[in-house]
Formats: C-alpha cells, structure tokens, sequence
C-alpha cells in the first residue's frame, strides 16, 4: 500500500500533533472570533475548517481537532450546556471526510482534497449538525429547537460550501506541497 504524500497518519508524531494543535486554534478562532450573532446563536465557518483539515491531511486527528476546537469555543463563550454535543457532532462530522480522503491517500500520491469522494463524504456534515444540535436544543429548551433549525442550516451549509472553496484552492495552491 502506497502512502499519499498528504497522509499524515504515518509522519513524525510531534509534526501531527503540531498539526492538530495549530488546527486545533484555528477551528476555535473561526468559531468564537469570526462570527456572526443571530436572533437564536450565532453562524460561524469552524465547520468548513474541520472538514478541510479532515480531506488535507487524511489524519485521525482531525476529529480531535474538530472537537477540541469548537468545544473550547463553546467553553469560551459561555455556552457550556453545548460543550458534550459539540465535542461528539464535530467529530462525526470529520469521520466520512476522514475516511474518504483516507481512502484517496491509499489509491496513489497526491490525491484532491476535494475530490468528488470526499466532497460527497462531506454532505452528511448537514444533517449530522441539524440533527444534533435539534435533539440538543429540544432536551434543553423545547420549541427553540425549531428556530435554530434555520441558523444551524444556514451554517452548516455554508461551511459545506466554504469548505469546498477552500479545498479546490488548496489543490492549486502550493502550501499542497509542504504538507
């Protein structure tokens, strides 16, 4: 079996934990600094940040990241009932990207990181974080599950989306062969 050049799974354990730790702090500053507050929560793009760390590297860690990150975002801004929720839906929704990018790393050198696998093993990122976030809101406040649906959609989508950007441009761009 042939290991991609991106495949971090099988590099220098400090160079992979150096990675995560470094994406780690960029999930939680995309999370907590650059957002925008509405009516129910607020829309942030952290999403599009776990996933492209996912399809890049092909690295476990990524859902480490996904998860420590956006829960340290959640620990800091207050919203502490959310803190379990986010940790296990961050992480769910790295795993098909893992997987499929994992997958791609195996087939030979270089792969995309949006191919059209891993774009699709990105889809589920939406309902994972509908569904989530509606079970988590109903337990904890009834009838507001139903209105956060909407900025939950609005940012789960957009991350999908900004991922997909972000993903395409990293293809061309030539921090792809530092990695």
């Amino acid at each position: 079996m042939t290991r991609a050049h991106s495949d971090l799974s099988g590099a220098d354990p400090l160079l992979r934990l150096t990675n995560a730790a470094m994406m780690t702090a960029l999930i939680f500053l995309f999370t907590f600094l650059i957002k925008v507050p509405t009516v129910v929560g607020y829309i942030h793009l952290g999403d599009a940040f776990i996933l492209l760390y996912a399809a890049v590297t092909a690295d476990p860690l990524a859902l480490l990241a996904g998860a420590l990150g956006e829960g340290l975002a959640d620990l800091a801004g207050g919203y502490y009932q959310y803190l379990p929720a986010t940790v296990i839906i961050k992480a769910l929704i790295a795993l098909p990207v893992f997987l499929a990018a994992k997958k791609d790393a195996e087939r030979g050198p270089r792969p995309k990181s949006c191919s059209r696998r891993v774009f699709l093993s990105a889809l589920p990122s939406v309902p994972i974080t509908l569904g989530g976030y509606f079970i988590v809101d109903y337990l904890l406040a009834g009838a507001y599950a139903f209105p956060a649906l909407g900025t939950n959609a609005v940012q789960s989508v957009g991350s999908l989306l900004v991922f997909a950007a972000l993903a395409a441009g990293f293809d061309k761009s030539p921090l792809k062969r530092m990695i």
